[in-house]
């Protein structure tokens, strides 16, 4: 249990100094994920969308379920994918975020509450 501990410690020290040697703090990420949201996703996640038949999932708490609304389970990995390939009726965003601004965007996620 120690081991594991540790590990999980190193894991988030590693991080830290990573994010830290990039030049941005996880604060920063976060508001420059809060700006790709609202410009790409906000308007049909957040509000009413009249135009669609079906309302999108709300976001707010997606990493705190067991499984996303799409049934896969609720992992960064998964997240990801689905901003990049698209699902049903949500387009792919494959050719229009980096991979910088997928990371900024699922850091932003985590924090909707």
């Amino acid at each position: 249990m120690i081991r594991i501990m540790q590990s999980a410690c190193f894991v988030s020290a590693v991080f830290a100094f990573a994010l830290i040697l990039s030049g941005c703090s996880p604060k920063e990420s976060e508001l420059r994920g809060q700006e790709l949201f609202d410009l790409h996703c906000a308007v049909c996640h957040m509000g009413p969308t009249p135009d669609l038949k079906k309302r999108p999932p709300r976001l707010e708490k997606l990493f705190a379920l067991k499984q996303l609304p799409s049934g896969a389970p609720a992992t960064d990995t998964q997240v990801r994918k689905t901003i990049i390939e698209g699902l049903r009726t949500m387009p792919a965003f494959d050719k229009r975020l980096s991979d910088q601004g997928l990371d900024d965007l699922v850091a932003y996620l985590h924090t909707l509450k």
